[in-house]
């Protein structure tokens, strides 16, 4: 370990996995910067990085040494660098790594703004006290899901390697956004308990197949615990028998109506995530997760910007969503989400079930927005197997 414990674990290990590739930098400028490490001579080792980089130098541990003693950076020395190295489990993980370095920063600063509230709650005035607390709230929330603007070389993107961070292999990776629509009665809603129960025992919720359970959290802003107790028991209990652990493990919030475009709600929201630390959050449906009504970009723009204050904490996330009433071309109901065009654009992956008439227990899978990235979604399901869905041959 490094000398005197320098900074945390985690922060020697994002200074290790840059050290060990150093296209690692580029993948990390969004995820964490030089004030979130909690030792100033991390800090200025990151800096010294980020440096090297702009000027296209070579970045590995006797460049970033030899750097490090031009600037007589005190407390530090090429040693730590190689022990930081060596104890890092593998670089590939960097994202893992800086994140933490992100939560602990966020913490740190919470305890600071708690420290000043406890020592002038009883002499301040209240009223001045409550707004310069919520005013520092408000700042670390902005630096928390504020994104830096970069520009990486074209030869540095190409030379990284194409990791997927699945949640749910081949379908879901951390960070997309997953819309469900259907009209009354397809069976999105049983799709997406399918989803959230099956991951949380460790069975791909489409292709049956065994996989590292996934925490899960679901926040239902329509349905009730019994609702949810009378729709669920039966799948729960498969799932138990045929998974890798019991989804009981899985998380259920329900509430009668959310305002995602509130401090209040969406703090709520956060602190569940923060509780629980889930890799897929599982949220609808749309409509009700605001008040107003979601029919222009304006109206849309509040709601969707909350939502992805989730997906910036590495986070997938599925929605529910009701298709809107129009007929599209062929004079089959338009599978989009209802409302705002907004909707269409904003995430990786939207699809719609279709009845097919002709086949009373089938529904079509419709991409209504085509996949960013490839992924693997069946062209039917069926009812009437072993799972409420499962694909259609």
């Amino acid at each position: 370990m490094v000398a005197k414990m320098m900074g945390t674990e985690a922060e020697q290990a994002v200074i290790g996995s840059v050290l060990l590739d150093s296209s690692q930098l580029a993948l990390l400028d969004n995820l964490v910067s030089a004030s979130d490490f909690s030792a100033g001579q991390l800090e200025a080792v990151w800096q010294c990085m980020q440096a090297m980089r702009a000027r296209q130098e070579p970045i590995d541990v006797i460049t970033v040494g030899g750097a490090l003693k031009d600037l007589d950076i005190r407390g530090l020395t090429a040693a730590d660098l190689h022990i930081m190295v060596g104890d890092t489990p593998h670089a590939l993980s960097s994202r893992s790594y800086a994140a933490q370095v992100r939560k602990d920063a966020v913490r740190r600063q919470l305890r600071m703004v708690s420290s000043v509230l406890s020592q002038s709650v009883e002499s301040g005035e209240p009223s001045q006290i409550l707004a310069q607390t919520v005013n520092a709230l408000r700042d670390i929330q902005s630096e928390n899901i504020a994104t830096q603007l970069v520009a990486s070389r074209l030869d540095e993107i190409l030379a990284g390697t194409d990791v997927y961070e699945w949640v749910i292999p081949n379908l879901l990776e951390k960070r997309d956004r997953l819309i469900i629509t259907g009209g009354e009665g397809a069976g999105k809603s049983t799709l997406v308990r399918q989803i959230s129960i099956l991951a949380s025992a460790g069975i791909h919720p489409l292709d049956f197949g065994i996989i590292e359970p996934v925490r899960v959290l679901v926040i239902d802003a329509e349905n009730s615990e019994a609702q949810w107790r009378r729709a669920a028991r039966g799948m729960a209990e498969q799932a138990r028998l045929r998974g890798a652990q019991n989804p009981g493990s899985m998380r259920l919030a329900c509430s009668a109506r959310l305002d995602m475009t509130s401090d209040k709600d969406l703090g709520q929201v956060h602190r569940l995530i923060d509780e629980h630390e889930p890799q897929l959050v599982v949220i609808g449906p749309l409509y009700r997760l605001t008040p107003r009504a979601i029919n222009s970009d304006d109206e849309a723009a509040p709601l969707l910007a909350a939502l992805d204050t989730i997906r910036d904490r590495s986070i997938a996330l599925t929605i529910e969503a009701h298709a809107g009433h129009a007929l599209g071309l062929g004079g089959e109901r338009d599978l989009r989400p209802r409302g705002s065009a907004a909707l269409m654009g904003w995430p990786e992956m939207g699809i719609g079930l279709r009845p097919i008439l002709s086949e009373p227990d089938r529904v079509k899978v419709v991409r209504w927005r085509g996949d960013r990235d490839r992924r693997n979604l069946p062209d039917k399901l069926e009812r009437g197997g072993s799972w409420p869905w499962q694909p259609a041959l």
